[in-house]
């Protein structure tokens, strides 16, 4: 009578289990480099935001009330300021407040320049001051008012208050604030060495999985098993703070009355929230198919020493 075959124990099963380890977190930190170079870092990421929430629309909403709020103290009229704060106008200076933020942390230009000046042309300052200050020498001559210093002061400050507050409104993103608190030399540098903190992350995890497949070449099923459990537990770990997010919308909570920055500063954290979960998903999903493999060869394995006992003189 022939003795059952024995089951074949799992080899080298502590390094395995710290190899195991090391590869989930490894996986989550590759994933969170991509997410960083390819949606935070990315400044087509910003543009979609812009028109996935509307964000010229909310700015001309709000320049509109601030300027009639403004018109009932002040008897400038807001059609003054708000014929050159077109939706079209409004969009173009928030892809241009991105476009010089990016100009900075690529190494194109040495400094962060969102000002008066740079958005001169963009913003159609030009006009809105020929436009503030006809009305005032027109308001000056028909009520006898003398063109004095007095009155220039006044005219120049109408227009310091006005141009002012369109930067901010189109700021939507804070980027000029990042700048002014000495932000964007540290997140330069971040950008300038995401690249290298991808491939490095990349190389660790290739040389792990390498590592996990030379502890198994002797009962190669067992490769997708350990391979499929480090995906699994990362896609679960990266995963479930996402979900939880989403689920609890958690980003709406946050104090910003300002209706555009808040959709802009929620639509972005809510966007690189999905990201990150469609990749946790994808992990996930790629564990739980490698854990199939491992159960289809272990089967499969049966089934052939099955075959092999029932043979005369099969194994002992």
């Amino acid at each position: 009578m022939m003795a059952k075959t024995k089951e074949p124990r799992i080899r080298l099963y502590f390094p395995n289990l710290l190899l195991t380890f090391l590869l989930v977190f490894c996986l989550i930190g590759t994933e969170l480099m991509l997410l960083v170079q390819h949606t935070a870092l990315n400044a087509e990421a910003f543009r979609k935001v812009e028109e996935a929430q509307q964000l010229s629309t909310k700015a001309s909403q709000t320049l509109e009330s601030y300027f009639k709020t403004r018109a009932n103290s002040t008897g400038i009229p807001a059609e003054l300021f708000l014929q050159y704060t077109d939706e079209n106008t409004l969009s173009q200076g928030i892809h241009a407040s991105v476009e010089a933020a990016f100009a900075y942390l690529n190494g194109e230009r040495e400094q962060f320049d969102y000002s008066r000046e740079s958005m001169r042309e963009t913003l159609a300052f030009d006009r809105l001051e020929t436009s503030v200050t006809d009305f005032f020498s027109s308001y000056a001559d028909e009520n006898g008012y003398a063109k004095d210093a007095t009155y220039e002061a006044k005219v120049a400050q109408t227009i310091d208050e006005a141009e002012e507050e369109i930067l901010f409104v189109t700021d939507v993103f804070k980027l000029r604030t990042l700048s002014e608190n000495k932000w964007f030399p540290k997140i330069r540098k971040i950008a300038s060495n995401v690249g290298t903190g991808t491939a490095l992350c990349i190389a660790v995890t290739a040389l792990v999985i390498v590592l996990l497949i030379l502890c198994n070449l002797k009962q190669r099923a067992h490769i997708a098993y350990w391979l499929g459990l480090a995906a699994a537990i990362a896609g679960l770990l990266l995963g479930a703070p996402m979900v939880w997010c989403l689920a609890t919308d958690f980003f709406s909570g946050f104090a910003v009355k300002d209706p555009q920055i808040f959709a802009a500063v929620v639509g972005y954290l809510q966007m690189l929230t999905k990201d990150a979960l469609v990749m946790a998903v994808v992990t996930l999903a790629a564990g739980l198919v490698l854990f199939g493999v491992f159960a289809f060869c272990m089967a499969l394995r049966r089934e052939e020493e099955a075959d092999i006992s029932d043979l005369p003189g099969g194994a002992a």
